[in-house]
């Protein structure tokens, strides 16, 4: 059984790329059981409980504009998105709309100043941790469509779906509407399922969720310019289903 490091791992925080300021993160995602047991029970009983999910990792501190600092003093909610094995087109990612639960910095003359170990957290009627895949990972500079990707499963689903945006480069000129499109087939048929409103002007994540329907098994993105400047914009597309 192959090993695969997690040194090439990207971590996307509210459109921040911040993997270089992590060395390690955990991924919990479970349902809290809630304990029944009565008096003359011999043994302790349970029901599923309260869903709980979270994404924890130790990160360092960078007080610099747009590093960590200042943008995870004020525990923010919004989106944390993994890509364990670095970006290739389809790689696994994971995903989880969180609420920061602390930000403790701490240091020592020996050692580089840290944040510590941070928890994005959800609870509840809340989105779940999602297991999905990478539908766009890097720059464009001009309208683009990428390269479509199959379903692990070779077939279309009825299920819910959703995903999930970070701009981290946005643009000082243009804006860009970015949709994901699914098909049947690997290059032509292909119409909208999800479209989102963050048009690249700024940092930032964004999320969108569509209700159970059927989800082609080619899925892919496509990215629209409006605007003739050719700025740079830098985004990541992570696309899952029930």
């Amino acid at each position: 059984m192959p090993k695969v490091s997690a040194k090439n791992s990207i971590i996307l925080i509210n459109g921040y790329n911040f993997s270089t300021y992590y060395n390690s993160f955990d991924v919990e995602n479970s349902i809290n059981p809630v304990d029944v047991t009565g008096f003359t029970d011999v043994s302790k009983n349970y029901i599923p409980g309260i869903y709980s999910g979270k994404i924890s990792g130790n990160v360092f501190w960078d007080s610099a504009a747009l590093k960590t600092h200042a943008a995870l003093k004020s525990m923010p909610t919004g989106y944390v998105t993994i890509i364990p094995e670095g970006y290739v087109l389809g790689n696994s990612s994971i995903s989880l709309p969180f609420m920061q639960a602390q930000y403790n910095p701490k240091g020592s003359p020996d050692a580089a100043i840290e944040i510590g170990t941070l928890d994005f957290e959800s609870y509840g009627a809340d989105s779940a941790v999602t297991s999905g895949a990478m539908l766009q990972h890097g720059t464009i500079t001009a309208t683009t469509t990428t390269t479509s990707v199959l379903d692990l499963l070779d077939a279309a689903v009825t299920a819910k779906c959703s995903a999930t945006l970070h701009i981290w480069t946005a643009c000082v000129a243009d804006t860009y509407v970015v949709k994901v499109q699914h098909s049947t087939a690997v290059a032509t048929g292909f119409a909208d399922l999800i479209t989102f409103t963050a048009n690249g002007s700024a940092i930032t994540a964004e999320r969108q969720a569509v209700a159970s329907g059927t989800v082609n098994k080619y899925r892919r993105v496509v990215a629209t310019r409006t605007g003739a400047a050719g700025n740079t914009f830098g985004f990541s597309v992570h696309f899952e289903h029930a």
